[in-house]
């Protein structure tokens, strides 16, 4: 009896140890990642509901998607906003395009914008935007040297990457975890030890998305049915409803003079959710 709880507590001793051996280097996790956001051009349709109070008001986003920089969004209301509420924006080299009295309007990509995270095919902009967020410093994307195999070879730990379980799976979580006496979360993304797909985000700003149900599409896409989107009191639900790929000819669909449709504000003026809906396509749009 004293052998087998001896030999448990020393198991347990070294637990830390063999799961700290066992976490994926950043790159690795980078690489595995972008490889899921597939390839080629995607349309992307899906409901976003906002809350407010007693009231939900549910719109449609239709996505055309080509990478993390290159998309265009067009956004349209229920029957009771079909005429009075139309958004339409394409991202196009780092720069969001409108059209406002026929005139096209550009303007910086908003930091807090979100898709993008979806959509990185690229590890090392990938990296990047992580180390530009104070995520992870900016050589994690490095290559490391080959060391020795087998018993003789010692991993060298990544101190911004730890296992982290949220929404119920095991993650890859990177940035550093929250001190206990520190007033706001830290900055971090969890990516799925099993899947490697995009868990739960939060930015500097302590805007958090969380996204769920992952399945997989056309040409090696993996994306959710199911994301929450918070910031302060604020929260909405995004529904996927379709995901599927889209010929190469489409790719005059993200140059600015292809933009067809004004900005159309004038529905939702009088509706309590107002002002969530115009931060969330100002800020995170």
């Amino acid at each position: 009896m004293k052998k087998i709880l001896f030999s448990l507590i020393t198991a347990l001793a070294f637990t830390p140890a063999l799961t700290m051996a066992y976490i994926l280097p950043t790159r690795t996790i980078l690489q595995k990642t972008s490889e899921n956001a597939g390839s080629g051009i995607y349309a992307i349709e899906q409901e976003v509901q906002f809350s407010n109070g007693e009231e939900t008001l549910s719109v449609k986003e239709t996505w055309l998607i080509d990478s993390d920089r290159t998309m265009r969004l067009t956004v349209t209301g229920g029957k009771d906003l079909a005429n009075s509420f139309k958004l339409q924006f394409l991202y196009n080299g780092g720069q969001k395009w409108s059209l406002i009295n026929n005139n096209k309007k550009s303007e910086k990509v908003p930091e807090d914008f979100l898709e993008k995270y979806l959509n990185f095919r690229n590890p090392e902009i990938f990296a990047s935007t992580l180390a530009q967020l104070k995520m992870i410093p900016a050589s994690a994307f490095q290559k490391k040297p080959i060391g020795k195999t087998g018993a003789d070879f010692k991993h060298e730990p990544e101190p911004w990457v730890r296992y982290s379980r949220t929404g119920g799976v095991v993650n890859y979580a990177l940035g550093v975890a929250t001190p206990v006496d520190q007033e706001q979360n830290s900055p971090g993304i969890w990516i799925e030890q099993d899947q490697f797909v995009i868990r739960k985000l939060r930015l500097p700003s302590q805007v958090e998305m969380s996204a769920n149900n992952y399945n997989q599409f056309a040409r090696g896409l993996f994306y959710p049915r199911a994301r929450t989107i918070r910031w302060g009191n604020n929260s909405v639900t995004i529904r996927l409803i379709s995901a599927s790929a889209r010929p190469q000819t489409a790719v005059s669909l993200f140059q600015p003079s292809s933009l067809d449709s004004n900005l159309k504000w004038d529905g939702i003026n009088a509706l309590p959710a107002k002002d969530v809906i115009t931060e969330f396509y100002t800020r995170f749009r």
